[in-house]
């Protein structure tokens, strides 16, 4: 595959290419055009569009507001430049964060379990090469995590990931039975490569699939982790402010097992501010926080102070009303596209699977292979001459019908299955124009099978 530079794509991020083309191609087109070709419609990235929080714009303007007196003054007052903080995080903003998540999860937590990091990919990064420094000689140790999965897990290259297969479980949900198969799995395959399993990395509400974990199911994970006290256990909340259905943690249900538990935070989704780059962990063993500080500040120093005191203000205004004014206006999007993949029998062979949480819907494309690929396709691909792949079929139709949406592929799954994820976040005349021309295509594919079957 080619770059929008023409240079060789390699280790570029598969979804992060994909967003580089559909932009280069974006420009191109009306550059030539002007707008009279399809409008580009990008559903293929975590895109929020719900009104950024008033309360991190606020806390943003209080920050810098408070500079603008000594700047501008005849005689700058030098305390008031902005001086590095502390790697850990900002005492004040942490103690804030602290409360809030205290009040959250029902369960005490203090300042030092909280770390601000840039962004959620930032957080992941510190809590990989932390366990890597913990197992370094155990190279291709084991990290179990349900699939499909977030492609950003897949990049550590010192751990294996070994996919709990929760596709082949009725609603495509994560089980204890499935969880505690896996960890038999991998350990006997440890016996083989040396690889031995050491975490659990799970997310909830799913990115890609949006399903949540019920609280019932949730309680019989915590049965299946006591039994292997060794893993370490990694859970990814970034979308927990949206989920449909009520949603429990590990970190409520079992405090027993918070010693080896790393809970990730994120304000880019939810709060609508992902250009800003928060996030946070937390964590409840004083070694391994102060191991993921050291690799913080290896990388950032520290996240910005205003983001810091932005984010901690923001969640500590954050109730229960404004979580349901954020969750209405996103399941509405959810559902439209769930009812129209139906209709065009495009759903999700499992007719028990529901989306119900964050902002993504799986669809069965598989029916659009074979559709002819154009030459620039054919020119970023660097090869076919029909769709054949989910990769092949998304630029198919980022160059066809300027459509961005994500093949599965991406996030573990085979890619002849031909599963794609669509990101429902769009105003609903957007998301009705998407539904559409992806309607056309089938429509017309499936004619021209009919009449190939006639001939």
């Amino acid at each position: 595959m080619l770059t929008p530079n023409g240079l060789p794509a390699k280790q570029i991020e598969k979804l992060m290419l994909l967003s580089l083309w559909a932009n280069k191609i974006k420009e191109e087109q009306e550059k030539n055009n002007g707008f009279r070709d399809k409008k580009f419609i990008l559903a293929g990235l975590g895109k929020p569009t719900y009104p950024v929080n008033s309360t991190t714009v606020a806390a943003y303007l209080d920050y810098w507001q408070q500079f603008t007196q000594t700047t501008n003054g005849p005689d700058p007052v030098s305390e008031q430049a902005i001086d590095y903080g502390n790697p850990h995080g900002d005492l004040y903003p942490r103690t804030l964060m602290a409360e809030s998540m205290t009040r959250w999860y029902q369960t005490r937590i203090h300042a030092d379990n909280i770390l601000f990091t840039v962004g959620g990919v930032g957080a992941l990064r510190v809590v990989f090469d932390t366990l890597n420094s913990y197992f370094s000689e155990i190279p291709g140790y084991r990290v179990l995590t349900p699939l499909p999965y977030h492609g950003v897990y897949a990049t550590n290259p010192m751990h294996r990931l070994h996919p709990i297969p929760v596709m082949k479980t009725k609603g495509y949900q994560f089980t204890a039975a499935t969880l505690k198969t896996s960890i038999q799995e991998a350990y006997s395959r440890a016996q083989i490569d040396g690889g031995l399993p050491k975490a659990l990395l799970m997310c909830n509400p799913s990115n890609p699939l949006g399903t949540v974990i019920p609280v019932e199911e949730m309680t019989r994970i915590a049965e299946v982790l006591r039994q292997y006290p060794e893993l370490y256990i990694i859970i990814d909340e970034a979308y927990i402010e949206m989920s449909y259905v009520p949603a429990v943690s590990l970190l409520q249900l079992a405090p027993d097992l918070q010693p080896r538990m790393v809970v990730l935070r994120s304000a880019t989704k939810a709060l609508s501010a992902a250009g800003e780059r928060m996030a946070m962990l937390m964590a409840f063993c004083l070694n391994l926080m102060q191991d993921m500080v050291y690799r913080n500040m290896s990388y950032f120093i520290h996240a910005p102070r205003s983001a810091q005191l932005a984010y901690a203000q923001t969640m500590m205004h954050f109730d229960t009303n404004e979580q349901q004014r954020l969750q209405t206006y996103y399941q509405k999007k959810v559902d439209y596209v769930q009812r129209r993949l139906i209709e065009m029998d495009a759903a999700m062979p499992d007719p028990d699977y529901r989306v119900q949480g964050a902002f993504y819907v799986l669809a069965d494309l598989h029916e659009l292979f074979g559709r002819p690929l154009p030459p620039k396709a054919q020119y970023i691909l660097q090869k076919g001459e029909a769709v054949t792949t989910d990769e092949e079929l998304a630029y198919y139709l980022l160059v066809q019908e300027h459509l961005m949406i994500a093949p599965l592929s991406y996030f573990g799954v085979s890619p002849q299955k031909g599963y794609m994820r669509i990101t429902c976040s769009a105003p609903e005349e957007e998301l009705c124009e998407l539904m559409n021309r992806l309607e056309l295509q089938l429509s017309l594919q499936r004619k021209l099978k009919e009449t190939v079957q006639i001939d």
